[in-house]
């Protein structure tokens, strides 16, 4: 059975996101700098990372865990230019050694709401069964102290870039690409596993006048690895800045065991570009859903609530190709354009939620989606009632 997570002093997006869910052996939780009894005004980067951080470990010990149990941590800032402030508090809170450190990426997007300068999406792990790792060989993305963690049977990786130690990069996108994938696999094999046991990825990039190149030198690395309809699932988001000349930051989940793809003859399908979704253990970890029909049309265009109405459907259609229901769904990540009416995606979001708790997540705004598309969703769904 899932758990809601719920602390009366938080404040995150209220109305559209439960704060948390527990089920299994991970908790969901992502918090910012809001508590109930103010609103943000002022605050530093610094300030707000502070209590974002705080909140966080508030919400997770209502579940009876705290930050030393977060095993990955996505950390999402309108302004790149405060990484440094941000790093800082991260050292303060999870302490500047590999070994204790949460796998954690940072990504410069185009905005969040409420005065918000940083936001944190959180996946905290109950079983004692972990393992921090770093490669000394291999250059760290800003913000990572670790290369990644093991929890039981997955592997949850930090932010892979192709920076070099002193973070110089070789512009071009296909070369990047390359680089960041070939680095994946070098810290995968440190598990003895390989892009083979990719279960999920993102990929974050600054234009989609680089979605092709990046597409094409993904193609050639995940040849002969996995067929056309078993590419990882993925979501592909356009954001505004990674540091200098960096093209492309991928995160990568890996899993030790059986993977099952699942796909619902109700969505369309992307063979040679990511997989609906993959179940692994009692998980679907469900790709990034858009309001793309099967003509490759943008369904419901310019309407943002039409299209959110229709990108939900199609996590609930993949949920139901694996024997679940909406309920299952625990957590959603949604992205929109920048300088859309929020409250029209809201309006759609909570109605199509309306008959139980809405799952655990965040909005946060993106340059670019796929061309046409103003909302991308993706989603977690817990399975394990189904065995």
């Amino acid at each position: 059975m899932a758990k809601i997570i719920h602390d009366e002093q938080l404040h995150l997006e209220p109305g559209l996101f439960s704060q948390g869910f527990v089920a299994g052996e991970f908790a969901f939780v992502a918090q910012d700098a809001r508590r109930s009894h103010s609103a943000l005004t002022d605050e530093s980067a610094h300030d707000q990372a502070r209590q974002t951080v705080e909140n966080l470990d508030a919400a997770l010990k209502t579940a009876d865990m705290n930050l030393t149990d977060v095993v990955s941590l996505m950390v999402y800032l309108p302004d790149y230019a405060d990484a440094g402030q941000v790093c800082e508090v991260l050292d303060a809170a999870f302490g500047k050694d590999g070994e204790t450190r949460p796998a954690a990426t940072l990504v410069g997007i185009a905005g969040l709401d409420g005065n918000c300068r940083v936001r944190m999406d959180a996946i905290a792990a109950s079983t004692k069964d972990r393992q921090y790792f770093r490669l000394p060989e291999l250059p760290l993305a800003r913000g990572s102290r670790c290369h990644g963690v093991r929890a039981g049977n997955f592997v949850f990786l930090s932010g892979v870039d192709a920076a070099d130690a002193d973070g110089r990069i070789s512009p071009p996108i296909a070369i990047q690409t390359q680089t960041v994938l070939g680095r994946i696999n070098d810290i995968l094999d440190r598990q003895d596993l390989s892009l083979r046991d990719l279960c999920r990825t993102f990929m974050f990039m600054p234009s989609t006048d680089y979605r092709p190149g990046y597409g094409e030198a993904r193609r050639a690395v995940y040849a002969g690895i996995f067929s056309a309809d078993e590419f990882p699932p993925n979501s592909g988001i356009y954001i505004r800045e990674l540091g200098k000349d960096i093209l492309l930051r991928s995160v990568a989940i890996a899993y030790r065991g059986e993977k099952q793809i699942v796909a619902s003859p109700k969505v369309r399908k992307t063979p040679g570009s990511f997989s609906q979704a993959v179940r692994v253990g009692d998980w679907l970890l469900i790709a990034g859903q858009d309001a793309v029909g099967f003509q490759r049309e943008v369904l419901a265009e310019g309407d943002l609530a039409g299209q959110t109405e229709i990108t939900l459907r199609h996590v609930q259609h993949i949920v139901e190709e694996a024997g679940g229901t909406s309920d299952d769904v625990l957590k959603t990540t949604v992205y929109l354009t920048a300088g859309q009416n929020r409250n029209e995606f809201a309006g759609a979001y909570r109605n199509f939620f309306k008959q139980h708790a809405t799952p655990a997540g965040l909005t946060l705004e993106v340059v670019e989606l796929s061309p046409g598309c103003l909302v991308e969703i993706d989603a977690v769904a817990y399975v394990g009632r189904l065995r």
